[in-house]
């Protein structure tokens, strides 16, 4: 399953998370992120995947809690892909 960087940032844009948010949610540097939205690198096959469910059941990402504080986030706040949550 392919998907090019123009169809990437489109799901992105769609699903409302930032070249950021999706290298955190899919657990890789902000740099792979941005280089998979400019067609630098290409998107992976499970990334891709996981995008088109997403924008097919119509999910929504909850992004956790930044913590400025700690620099962190918070802990008890975890990704979250909800079926009650869907796009608008």
């Amino acid at each position: 399953m392919t998907m090019t960087s123009d169809e990437y940032r489109a799901a992105l844009d769609k699903l409302g998370i930032n070249q950021q948010a999706a290298g955190r949610f899919f657990e890789v540097g902000s740099r792979t992120a941005r280089r998979w939205a400019l067609g630098e690198a290409r998107v992976p096959n499970p990334v891709a995947m996981i995008l088109q469910l997403m924008l097919k059941k119509r999910l929504k990402v909850e992004i956790p809690i930044w913590n400025e504080q700690a620099r962190d986030f918070d802990s008890t706040q975890i990704w979250k892909l909800s079926a009650e949550r869907k796009l608008e």
